[in-house]
């Protein structure tokens, strides 16, 4: 009977084990990733690939492409941190607008108009 002890303890325990509940899921708010929407309205005449880097970043993530005359949705871009958005025609010239930080589950509508200047790396671009 003494020796039933030690493994009915070691049961018991492995019961237990299997019983505790896991940890708290984390805040859902938290945990989602924040991102935002962005919309480009493109009314050149050219096909744009659209792309973004962080400030202090060269690495560039293309989010997808725009037909000439076309409006279309995006994939989502990272919120809350400044982003520079760059439009790039199939030439490799680029349209390229200054730093700007997306509102977290926001929407934005990028307006490229039909005279925008698209340069070339080097090149100054007109305000």
């Amino acid at each position: 009977m003494t020796r039933l002890l030690p493994v009915a303890l070691l049961a018991l325990y492995a019961c237990a084990a299997a019983v505790t509940p896991p940890p708290a899921e984390p805040d859902p708010e938290r945990a989602r990733a924040a991102l935002a929407t962005l919309i480009v309205q493109n009314e050149t005449t050219r096909n744009l690939e659209i792309l973004y880097r962080t400030m202090g970043s060269a690495t560039m993530v293309g989010i997808g492409n725009v037909a000439a005359g076309a409006v279309t949705e995006l994939a989502p871009v990272p919120a809350a941190e400044p982003l520079v958005l760059i439009a790039r025609t199939n030439t490799g010239a680029e349209l390229v607008l200054p730093p700007r930080t997306f509102a977290i589950d926001g929407t934005w509508t990028w307006l490229i108009p039909r005279d925008a200047r698209f340069t070339r790396s080097g090149e100054e671009q007109a305000p």
